[in-house]
């Protein structure tokens, strides 16, 4: 195959196999970048192998050249996040009024829950702190997954009335 075949192949296939790797890469400077070492590839193997397709040729390299570049990315800023130092955070200590807003959000809270019925209490409480499912809690309590759903959702609308209030 001639230096000519080469730039018929280019000028028929560029456009797509550039367009194929923006779409993956969103960055056109790259992707113009691996396109033509995509055709440097092709005009590397043309002389070793018959290939029988060039377009499906073509997308297959481009593929594969992706595939190296975000691997080598991802190495890249693994290796980054390594030499990085540790940040050292200093805990937020609250002010003494965000302490007080808390304090009375938290006794608000327990007082909603207090009042709440008993078996949507109970729900909510198998739920939240718990982490059961409906399911188990249906089994728990001997009543359907259904029931235990609906009573939670009770719980929350009471919890929510009386979070406002």
């Amino acid at each position: 195959m001639s230096g000519s075949d080469l730039k018929a192949l280019y000028l028929a296939h560029r456009g797509e196999i550039q367009a194929y790797l923006d779409r993956r890469l969103r960055c056109k400077e790259t992707a113009a970048d691996l396109t033509q070492d995509t055709f440097i590839r092709l005009s590397e193997q043309m002389g070793h192998t018959p290939i029988k397709n060039f377009r499906a040729y073509l997308f297959s390299s481009a593929r594969n050249l992706f595939i190296d570049y975000t691997r080598r990315q991802e190495h890249r800023q693994a290796e980054s996040l390594d030499l990085q130092e540790p940040a050292t955070v200093e805990p937020a200590s609250p002010t003494l009024e965000q302490a007080a807003i808390a304090n009375q959000q938290l006794s608000t809270l327990n007082e909603v829950i207090q009042n709440m019925p008993q078996i949507c209490r109970e729900v909510f409480l198998l739920v939240r702190v718990e982490g059961l499912t409906y399911v188990e809690i249906g089994e728990r309590l001997g009543i359907s997954p259904k029931t235990a759903y609906s009573r939670m959702v009770r719980a929350l609308d009471l919890l929510k009335q009386g979070m406002s209030e």
